[in-house]
């Protein structure tokens, strides 16, 4: 255990959309006891909805402007404690906030972090998201993000973008791509799998 509370784990968790991440992050945060840097949660505090007037592109499909992002990434990296693990909840989704990502992760001596992957063919993503509901008001209802035109903007916007996040972090990072199909618990069994292992091998290069 010394090990890793000198080098605490951190975890970088991507996917496509409807693939699950919110739940299996949830599995993650609560075992391994990771700080949940969710950037929508970070964006809905009140400070954050003052600063960055969020309302203006949540539920649209819409980005959030990069400079409000960045901003927040610097801050929660800088602050957290050295014995903290960090979950990265489904961002970067930007190159460039990748980069940035990388560089506030190494000056802040949390190296290697483990970068996974949910990954869905696309017609699995469009037969989820047709099936999502929330509550609103007492009312089951469809999500505004999957709405027909926001899945159109987020599917665009992941084929641009997020293919090359996956370059920047799976070249430098420990990297796993873990399917999405199946039930949350055969996905769950693949993922505390792949970070168990992760695990594992720190412990073992921290020792040697």
């Amino acid at each position: 255990m010394n090990g890793m509370e000198k080098k605490p784990l951190n975890l970088i968790l991507l996917g496509d959309p409807a693939s699950g991440k919110a739940t299996q992050a949830a599995r993650l945060i609560k075992k391994y006891h990771l700080y949940d840097f969710d950037m929508g949660a970070e964006l809905r505090k009140p400070v954050a909805r003052k600063r960055f007037e969020y309302d203006r592109t949540a539920g649209k499909g819409h980005l959030t402007p990069t400079v409000y992002v960045r901003a927040i990434l610097r801050r929660v990296i800088a602050a957290m404690p050295d014995q903290r693990g960090i979950l990265f909840n489904g961002h970067p989704k930007m190159i460039g906030e990748a980069q940035l990502v990388a560089r506030e992760l190494a000056r802040h001596k949390r190296i290697d972090p483990f970068f996974i992957y949910l990954q869905l063919p696309a017609s699995e993503v469009a037969r989820r998201a047709k099936k999502r509901k929330v509550y609103f008001h007492g009312k089951l209802v469809e999500r505004s993000d999957d709405s027909a035109q926001a899945l159109k903007n987020r599917q665009t916007y992941y084929r641009k973008q997020v293919s090359q996040v996956i370059t920047f972090f799976g070249t430098r990072y420990p990297f796993k791509k873990i399917s999405g199909m199946g039930s949350r618990a055969e996905v769950w069994k693949r993922i505390d799998s792949a970070v168990r292992a992760h695990v594992a091998h720190v412990k073992r290069a921290s020792s040697k």
